[in-house]
């Protein structure tokens, strides 16, 4: 029988205002992987002693790793008894990389529950569903489903990442603007940092898990987590890291996961938010505008959330400075089959809203097409790749591109404060 993979928990650690949480997996190989999380130190009292959000972080790893694990530590069995259809889940999505694993801990306890029952905590990261989620629930138009918000949270780590540039600038910025959006909703805001980029997942499908993770810290508090959807229910074949499906597989018996808002199209969220001035002035949802904290207008989800403030019929809002042209829409990068999915639900929402098929509809039929194109090239290129990166290696000294080499060597002297040489131009 092959040895456990065993998951630690350091000793928490208090450097003035902030508290650390750590853990560590380690294989019987001796790879080792650390997370951390950090907080304000007046937070706590809402941070369970629980391994719970450690195992729900490092699940990914877990599964890739096929072992099973040990948790040196206290973990809900309600919770481990979720994980397993969640393993389940993931392998019949992905099998050539997942695999159920046996996960025991060295004590199965359930987490106590709060003494103030039914508080939910959720993310607040600017963008069009956490802002959704939060602002209809606070202000009870939810239903039956409406859930009182005792706080909310902003990460750092998760879209900016630790290493990026400027991204402790980005961060303040995105935390101002949360800030203002919580204060109008007399609503607190705990920023949490976390290592996450540094473990070796595939982040559209473990991102999930580790929103789940920074929300279960607080469980001590608060027993209901609301999950901003990703995944509405007219998407529902999407093997996805935030999934109506997957997410409530992350509750355990005292804190309750909730898919939020599945049945409401991204233009209904837009529609709603019109309402609050705050969101109109804080929305941010750009993740490509290195070094700034602004919405550049020219990324693919700036443009599709311009686009969607089009198809809902409410006007643009002063967070984004510009409104998108016709032939940006035909020239947009999309990533993945996924981005076309979301730009063809665009185009259902202008037909549905009675727009019929304006320039900007038939530029963004042509960039689906272009795009199509360009990964199919693109896939039909992959088995030359090893050959292409020898032969540049052999007469460059190096396997990047020209254009590669440059932006390294303009991102290098960006860092340095030294001119970077000015690209060559064919003569």
């Amino acid at each position: 029988m092959s040895p456990p993979v065993r998951l630690t928990l350091e000793p928490v650690r208090a450097d003035g205002p902030i508290l650390e949480l750590a853990a560590v997996l380690e294989h019987p190989a001796g790879e080792r992987q650390r997370l951390w999380w950090r907080l304000p130190a007046e937070w706590r009292d809402a941070v369970t002693p629980w391994a719970d959000p450690f195992v729900i972080a490092f699940l990914f790893p877990i599964m890739q790793w096929q072992r099973d694990v040990i948790v040196e530590g206290t973990v809900s069995p309600s919770l481990l008894a979720n994980l397993e259809q969640y393993m389940a889940l993931w392998r019949a999505w992905r099998p050539d990389l997942y695999q159920p694993v046996d996960i025991r801990a060295r004590e199965e306890t359930e987490a106590p529950a709060p003494s103030v029952a039914g508080q939910a905590i959720a993310p607040l990261s600017c963008g069009v569903d956490s802002s959704f989620t939060v602002f209809r629930h606070t202000r009870r138009l939810a239903g039956r489903q409406s859930r009182p918000i005792g706080a909310t949270i902003v990460l750092h780590g998760f879209d900016i990442t630790l290493e990026q540039e400027n991204s402790n600038g980005m961060y303040e910025g995105l935390l101002a603007d949360a800030r203002a959006m919580a204060r109008s909703l007399d609503l607190p805001c705990v920023p949490i940092t976390a290592n996450l980029h540094e473990l070796p997942t595939i982040w559209y499908h473990s991102f999930g898990t580790f929103l789940n993770s920074a929300l279960r810290l607080l469980s001590a508090r608060f027993d209901v987590a609301l999950f901003p959807n990703d995944v509405p229910y007219t998407r529902m074949q999407v093997a996805w890291g935030s999934h109506p499906v997957s997410n409530p597989l992350l509750s355990s018996r005292h804190f309750q996961v909730i898919d939020d808002g599945p049945e409401t199209t991204r233009f209904e969220k837009i529609q709603l938010l019109a309402q609050w001035p705050e969101a109109m002035r804080h929305l941010h949802v750009c993740l490509v505008n290195w070094g700034s904290h602004a919405n550049c207008c020219r990324c693919e989800k700036c443009i599709r959330t311009i686009l969607s403030f089009r198809v809902a019929g409410v006007d643009l809002p002063p967070t984004f400075e510009r409104d998108v042209k016709a032939w940006q829409i035909r020239r947009t990068h999309l990533h993945s089959e996924q981005s076309a999915r979301r730009w063809m639900e665009i185009i259902r929402g202008a037909q549905q809203h009675g727009l019929g098929t304006p320039d900007w509809v038939k530029a963004m039929h042509t960039a689906i097409r272009l795009n199509r194109i360009r990964w199919k090239y693109k896939q039909m290129k992959l088995p030359f790749i090893p050959l292409r990166n020898r032969l540049r290696g052999l007469f460059r000294g190096s396997p990047l591109s020209r254009r590669q080499s440059t932006g390294r060597e303009c991102n290098a002297a960006s860092r340095t404060g030294v001119s970077a040489p000015a690209p060559s131009r064919p003569t």
